[in-house]
């Protein structure tokens, strides 16, 4: 009975997600696995805290052509000026963040990354870092 409250609030609290893309290259790569807060990961919420979060309204994520199986985006907190968020991915070049939409309101944060559980094998091109559908709530 106990393990299964156990796991009833691990799965409440905490999600895995899987990143897709070279946007937080270096630090996670294309197929690594991360371990996420979901609740109360507010006051984690600091300059260079890696959250997952959705983008701003009228952004969409792109995978090539077309939408990205999800619209969750796995980026670096750069700045939290005024209740607005700054996020940035490690990799410039192949990241869609704050340089292109500006600052995200808090209720778009769905997670702060607590730590990668699995890394991947090797790392793909392009791209943006979004975590699997229905993976963060």
């Amino acid at each position: 009975m106990a393990l299964g409250v156990a796991v009833l609030v691990a799965r409440a609290l905490l999600q895995v997600v899987g990143v897709n893309g070279d946007s937080m290259t270096p630090t996670y790569r294309e197929g690594d696995q991360l371990l996420v807060l979901r609740r109360g990961f507010r006051r984690r919420l600091r300059v260079g805290a890696v959250v997952v979060c959705l983008p701003p309204p009228g952004i969409r994520i792109k995978a090539g052509d077309v939408d990205a199986a999800t619209q969750l985006m796995v980026k670096r907190v750069a700045a939290l000026p005024a209740g607005q968020i700054y996020v940035l991915g490690d990799a410039p070049r192949h990241s869609l963040d704050s340089r292109a939409f500006g600052a995200l309101p808090p209720e778009l944060v769905r997670g702060v990354v607590i730590r990668r559980l699995r890394a991947a094998l090797g790392s793909s091109r392009g791209g943006h870092d979004v975590a699997p559908r229905g993976q963060v709530g």
